[in-house]
């Protein structure tokens, strides 16, 4: 279980999801720099919990013997479900959410495509431990606009990318209506809205700081597998 502090309140939120659906492709500068089309719907993967760590802890590159040579970070505004949701129209969606975070959607870029191209899912390149940081902290739904919000990821100080989330595809009410007619979400359940332009590689003794506005920077080190 990974503890957010909840913006000015002094308490923390226990984060313990169900699930946590990934939006991929949903920048269109992103899904370019990839050879590839915006999708005309949402185009969503899913994330085990077991990959989440939190703010501070150590991205851990995978161990030699699984021969993967490029693991990439992939800046992303998170968000937490507080109530449950099935078939829950778009024009609802705001006020079932608990609130905002900052992910990082750490992909073995490698392994993901071998796998798209020989045709199988690419469920593990996303899914190692460590692949999930997230924090550092809870921001409430309604106590900022998730449409307009400056993301920034620095690598060592240097800047790799830089977006604002009105640039997405599909905003959030349009995400989690969509998703919410095939699954239920759950209350805890985390949405990972889609990463920017930008993805990058990380190697050993890195620093990788995400920042989003009004919410704040997550920090992680890179270090290599044991």
């Amino acid at each position: 279980m990974i503890e957010l502090p909840i913006e000015d309140t002094g308490s923390n939120y226990a984060l313990h999801p169900t699930k946590i659906v990934c939006l991929g492709r949903n920048y269109r500068a992103h899904a370019k720099e990839f050879g590839n089309e915006p999708p005309t719907e949402p185009l969503f993967f899913v994330k085990t919990p077991t990959c989440l760590i939190p703010h501070g802890a150590p991205i851990i590159l995978p161990p030699p013997d699984l021969c993967i040579k490029r693991v990439d970070h992939e800046i992303e505004l998170a968000v937490i479900i507080k109530h449950s949701c099935k078939n829950v129209p778009s024009n609802e969606v705001m006020e079932r959410l608990e609130g905002f975070t900052v992910f990082n959607d750490i992909t073995a870029r490698d392994l993901q495509r071998e796998d798209i191209s020989n045709k199988r899912p690419w469920f593990r390149s996303k899914n190692l431990d460590t692949f999930g940081p997230i924090g550092p902290r809870l921001v409430p739904a309604g106590s900022i606009d998730p449409g307009n919000l400056d993301l920034t990821l620095k690598v060592n100080g240097e800047l790799r990318q830089h977006a604002n989330t009105a640039a997405m595809v599909f905003k959030i009410p349009e995400q989690v209506a969509f998703i919410s007619r095939y699954m239920t979400l759950e209350p805890g359940d985390i949405i990972a809205t889609g990463t920017p332009h930008g993805v990058g590689p990380l190697a050993n003794g890195d620093v990788v700081d995400a920042t989003i506005d009004g919410i704040g920077t997550l920090e992680n080190p890179v270090t290599a597998s044991r």
